[in-house]
């Protein structure tokens, strides 16, 4: 008599193929994370971004986020006139939160932070593609909200905001600094670093927060940036 038990042990290609995209999701390279994301089937996707708990508010992201960056200064750049929405984490696309129209161009600045970054790795990427593998969390007094974003996106790269945020997450790392100057007094500079953990993530602290786009040289700033490409 024949059996046909041992076919129950075999998973279909197409599971087969869901499964490697899962890994590909979290893979080193970021092009590699946004193709994953957006093969994924819809029903698929919006599963993945259900189960993530814990999320910090006011942190908009993609739950595959190659890059993460962290802040801990609460959130002063409401509009008047635009509610901001608290929105489940986007899977292949940019998150809706990154737009928001905020009064003191903080979320300008960070959208061109993440275009600058990633286009060490990827020189044809925009804003589209940098931010559907990017995520910003704002800390605060969580201290549980760094480890959610790091078991959820498994990001690549780290970049702190602010000296606040780096001192809170206690990282053991040997960095390698980098100043830009301020624009407006010759005698000041301000000092950031590129690293590396010893699991192989990327961590910077920028020379300053998004906020003080007034003191500090836009091309410079670009500089630090695209100065992980050359770390790594």
């Amino acid at each position: 008599m024949s059996s046909i038990s041992g076919h129950h042990n075999h998973a279909s290609p197409y599971s087969s193929g869901i499964e490697r995209k899962r890994e590909d999701l979290y893979a080193a390279d970021p092009a590699a994370r946004l193709d994953a994301a957006r093969a994924l089937p819809p029903r698929v996707a919006a599963k993945l971004s259900r189960t993530v708990k814990g999320w910090p508010d006011n942190s908009p992201g993609a739950v595959n986020a190659w890059l993460l960056l962290v802040t801990t200064k609460p959130p002063t750049w409401r509009d008047a006139l635009v509610p901001w929405r608290e929105l489940p984490l986007a899977v292949g696309r940019l998150h809706e939160g990154f737009l928001y129209p905020d009064p003191i161009g903080f979320w300008a600045e960070v959208r061109r932070w993440a275009v600058e970054t990633l286009r060490g790795f990827e020189r044809s990427w925009d804003v589209s593609e940098a931010l559907a593998v990017s995520a910003l969390i704002h800390v605060g007094n969580d201290v549980k909200a760094l480890g959610v974003a790091m078991r959820t996106c498994r990001p690549a790269t780290v970049l702190f905001l602010d000296e606040a945020a780096w001192h809170s997450a206690g990282w053991p790392v040997d960095p390698r600094p980098f100043e830009i100057p301020d624009p407006h007094r010759p005698d000041q500079n301000y000092e950031g670093f590129w690293a590396r953990r010893p699991d192989g993530v990327f961590v910077g602290k920028s020379p300053q927060h998004p906020t003080m786009h007034r003191f500090y040289d836009a091309g410079d700033m670009s500089a630090y940036l695209r100065a992980l490409h050359r770390f790594a």
